[in-house]
């Protein structure tokens, strides 16, 4: 019983003393806490930010307004480029209004691992 007691006691004293370590753990955070708040001027913060946010929408707009700029002057008429190609291909003397010949039918030349094929498809005679 005495035994039991002691370490019930003991048990005891091991709470009280993490107890007091937790409470100067939390007072040293306490402090901390209390030197950043002098430090930070939060007004000054706080209107850095709403000048970043503005410079930021600022920002964003310009490279929205530059984007469609470079996309007006990077799009192609489609009449122009036509007129130009035909202009092109009249020099050269191509008229690509005419029918373009089929080009004859041939057969895939095509190798298997017991010897080359015709243009058929037929084996090669050894």
């Amino acid at each position: 019983e005495m035994r039991s007691q002691l370490q019930g006691c003991a048990l005891k004293l091991q709470t009280v003393k993490s107890h007091a370590a937790m409470a100067d753990a939390m007072a040293s955070t306490a402090l901390a806490m209390k030197k950043m708040n002098k430090a930070v001027d939060v007004p000054s913060i706080n209107k850095m930010m709403a000048e970043f946010e503005r410079e930021n929408m600022k920002s964003e707009m310009m490279q929205e307004m530059m984007g469609d700029a470079m996309d007006d002057v990077m799009e192609n008429d489609e009449e122009e480029e036509d007129r130009i190609v035909g202009q092109v291909l009249d020099e050269i003397g191509i008229d690509m209004s005419g029918e373009i010949p089929n080009a004859p039918e041939m057969g895939l030349a095509t190798a298997t691992s017991n010897g080359p094929l015709t243009e058929g498809g037929g084996k090669v005679a050894a």
